[in-house]
């Protein structure tokens, strides 16, 4: 996994309670996050064709202005909805795994 989307992972994995306790600070983080989420993501070429086609398609669509795209992601909490995706599957698919998780190996 790209350098810059495990910094997007360990960065989301700082916001707690975002929908239940919104403020003007932590909107403003997730503002940023996904601002460098888009980047991160439309830079990568080969290895952005391992992820599913929904963040294929909105990273290219939102850069592409697509007024559709443009009005969905207006919504903060529909950016931290695509983060948290993000995140989802990064760690259901082991692509991410947090630095303090506790990994344990069992003989069969």
């Amino acid at each position: 996994m790209h350098q810059c989307l495990v910094g997007i992972c360990e960065r989301f994995e700082e916001i707690t309670d975002f929908l239940e306790d919104r403020s003007y600070e932590r909107d403003a983080i997730i503002v940023r996050l996904f601002s460098d989420f888009v980047d991160c993501f439309s830079s990568l070429q080969a290895e952005k064709l391992e992820y599913p086609k929904e963040f294929q398609k909105d990273v290219k669509y939102f850069l592409q202005g697509e007024p559709v795209m443009k009005k969905q992601f207006e919504d903060i909490e529909f950016r931290y909805l695509m983060l948290s995706d993000f995140y989802d599957f990064c760690r259901l698919t082991k692509r991410y795994i947090r630095k303090d998780a506790h990994v344990e190996f069992r003989a069969v």
